[in-house]
């Protein structure tokens, strides 16, 4: 077993790390174009870019269990490092725009095939409100009437205790 590594092997990791930090990018332009379609929002964006930091992070510790036998190198994270703005500042502004007509399409695509359904369950969605203000203007008016009838008659116990105090109060 080597304890001292030589410059060729040095050499190959560092290119391995490059690949894999470009990899990463790529990864990173998946994130951010599943981003793009499901939510714009501070917290969602806070949420996956957290995601995506958990998983390179395991990715790397395979990576550098497997290539360099768990010995973490600064080579290892520079080169991955590297590999990685390579990515983001070459083929990364190509993948931006890409991912930009990608969301655009799955969006419309979206919008045609849910338009029918909006059309159907928005009809059914103000059916049922008018058939709930109806009800619930039903229910105001029965309350009402009950509270009505049970002052009218002064033979019902609430209207007896009344009764007696006011003529209680009378004397």
């Amino acid at each position: 077993m080597d304890y001292i590594q030589g410059l060729a092997e040095q050499t190959e990791i560092f290119f391995y790390s490059l690949g894999f930090g470009f990899l990463l990018g790529i990864l990173y332009d998946v994130f951010r174009t599943l981003r793009m379609i499901i939510s714009r929002s501070k917290g969602f964006t806070f949420f996956m870019d957290l995601l995506y930091f958990a998983v390179c992070a395991v990715l790397t510790f395979c990576f550098i269990l497997v290539v360099d036998s768990g010995k973490v190198r600064i080579y290892v994270a520079l080169g991955e490092a590297l590999g990685w703005l390579i990515y983001y500042f070459s083929f990364g502004a190509i993948a931006i725009k890409v991912s930009g007509a990608i969301v655009r399409g799955v969006r419309s695509a979206f919008s045609a095939i849910s338009k029918p359904f909006r059309r159907i369950f928005g009809g059914i969605g103000r059916k049922f409100m008018k058939i709930a203000a109806f009800f619930k203007k039903n229910i105001r008016k029965s309350d009402k009437k009950t509270k009505f009838i049970l002052q009218k008659h002064r033979s019902i116990v609430y209207n007896l205790n009344r009764c007696v105090r006011n003529n209680f109060n009378r004397k």
